[in-house]
Order: structure tokens, then sequence, then C-alpha cells
């Protein structure tokens, strides 16, 4: 009985080493090119694949108020709608990102890391689109996902990688 919970002890150690909590990511971006600045804390706010937007875009939002209107849109046709996250924009800001209307399921967007440069910030956007080969839903989908992350003065800019 006591190996038992010691393997079980191992096997959540071993779990939680390589899959952290999904609402923290903090690591090196091996695919991004700002490779000698600070890797930020983030943390996902909110995410899914039926936004209320229909082009590709990256916002920056700084306020309560910005985020609220934001937030309407993305659930513009949700009812009632869905409660607005909440973030501390004295501390904060929040990115949200948009891969726009597609004609099918399978594709995804997210950020992948936030680095602080000594000149700007710069947000690391995946978009990723399903294979020719791919079984997909036939609905059609509009990815995105917003994020938290520590406030800075510096310009933020966003870059993506597929």
């Amino acid at each position: 009985m006591k190996k038992i919970g010691i393997l079980i002890i191992v096997a959540c150690s071993i779990l939680f080493y390589f899959f952290p909590s999904a609402g923290e990511k903090a690591f090196a971006c091996e695919s991004c090119s700002d490779d000698d600045g600070a890797v930020l804390s983030f943390s996902k706010i909110a995410g899914g694949s039926y936004g209320g937007m229909k082009e590709r875009s990256f916002i920056l939002l700084s306020s309560e108020d910005e985020w609220r209107a934001l937030w309407s849109k993305i659930n513009g046709n949700v009812q009632p709608l869905p409660p607005l996250p909440e973030v501390d924009f004295s501390t904060h800001a929040v990115a949200a990102v948009f891969q726009g209307r597609k004609s099918s399921g399978g594709y995804s967007i997210g950020v992948e890391a936030v680095i602080e440069m000594s000149d700007r910030v710069t947000v690391t956007v995946r978009e990723c689109e399903p294979g020719p080969e791919s079984i997909v839903t036939s609905a059609l989908s509009s990815p995105w996902e917003a994020i938290s992350f520590p406030l800075s003065a510096k310009p933020v800019l966003f870059t993506s990688i597929n």
C-alpha cells in the first residue's frame, strides 16, 4: 500500500512538472527571436473557437472600459453575457488575439510568450490551421485568446509564428 502511495506522488510530480497550470505560462519561447529579453509570466483569462470577431486582429487593452467593450463584441451572440474576467489594470494589461472568421473548425490561436526587451515588450502569437487531411467541423469558427501580463511603459508589439 505504501508503494502505491509513493508511485502516485511520483506520477503526480511528473505530471505537474511537464504540464504546469493552464492559467500561468512563463517559459522561454524556442521559436521567438527575442532570446536576450526577460520572459514575463502571463495568464490566459479567456478564449475560445467562436468569438465574435470577423477580422484577424491583435489588440492591446489598458483599461476596464476597453476590456468591457471588447468583451461585449466577442460575446455579441451569447445571452446572457458571460461575466467579464477581472483584470487589475493598475498593474496589468490585456492582449487579445483573434484569428478572424474561418470556414471550418480546426484553427487555433494563442499567445506563446511575452518577452520584455530593453526597448519594447513582444507578444508572440502562434496561429495554427488544419492540414488538408484533418477532420474538422464544418461550422464557421473564429478562434481567439485573451491574456493578462504585467503592465509596462514600453511599447507592445505583436509577432506571429506558425
